[in-house]
């Protein structure tokens, strides 16, 4: 049996990148998977998964809810919520605009508030639960080229531990993850040149860059019965990146 047999997880951008990685791993490890995405990608993936797909805009409430209420209908409970859509863009501060910065606050970090919400109502029903957000190395230590999204993932941080206190006394536990640089569609899409791409790895210690399935294990860590203890916490996976600068000869 797996950790998390039986369990009932949805996993919101679980169509590609650390998402998808998570279903897979998810699945083998006993889970009954909801993937949730914005594009008809997701279906494909659910049926090579055995998982199940469901498409929903995280950045629009409704949708989420409608999620959310459809897999309680399907299953009768929901056990884990895993908030990992996201989207992202290199620019600088003032040459974003207003469009720009409502898809990213509204997917980044409403998507995240939405999930929180939605899973938080079933879960304080119930008496447990477990709900997981991405956040990122950029919500930690802001990053050039990146203020806006920087911002969205830092207040993804705040609302975890917010609704960490807040739910504890129902049996939920609310944690956050903040990968570093994971080559994933969403970083192929934010922009990077080739030259400023392969220098990715010479910005960790550890000399290369990680990989979605390395983030997907800490995953499961928090959405399992391993981490009873853990509540409120963000788990930074990003090769030592942010402990400091490594010297390169």
């Amino acid at each position: 049996m797996g950790i998390l047999q039986d369990k009932i997880a949805i996993i919101a951008g679980g169509s590609s990148g650390i998402g998808e990685a998570t279903a897979e791993l998810f699945v083998a490890e006993g889970a009954h998977v909801v993937i949730a995405g914005a594009s008809d990608k997701g279906q494909a993936v659910a049926m090579r998964l055995g998982a199940t797909f469901v498409k929903a805009d995280v950045s629009r409430s409704v949708e989420v809810d409608d999620l959310v209420a459809h897999v309680v209908e399907q299953f009768g409970r929901l056990d884990n919520m895993f908030n990992n859509a996201g989207v992202g863009k290199l620019a600088a501060i003032i040459d974003h605009s207003d469009a720009e910065y409502d898809h990213l606050v509204g997917t980044n970090l409403g998507g995240v508030f939405y999930g929180t919400r939605a899973a938080g109502r079933v879960m304080r029903r119930q008496g447990h639960g477990v709900i997981i957000n991405t956040s990122s190395i950029a919500g930690v230590a802001p990053v050039i080229g990146q203020g806006v999204y920087s911002a969205a993932k830092a207040a993804v941080l705040s609302l975890t531990k917010g609704a960490a206190v807040e739910l504890a006394p129902f049996g939920i536990r609310v944690n956050a993850i903040c990968p570093g640089v994971v080559p994933t569609p969403m970083a192929d899409r934010m922009g990077l040149t080739e030259a400023q791409f392969a220098a990715l790895p010479k910005l960790t210690p550890m000399g290369r860059v990680g990989r979605p399935d390395e983030v997907a294990e800490c995953a499961l860590y928090l959405a399992s019965d391993r981490s009873t203890f853990v509540n409120g916490h963000y788990i930074v996976i990003d090769g030592g990146a942010t402990a400091g600068c490594p010297i390169r000869n």
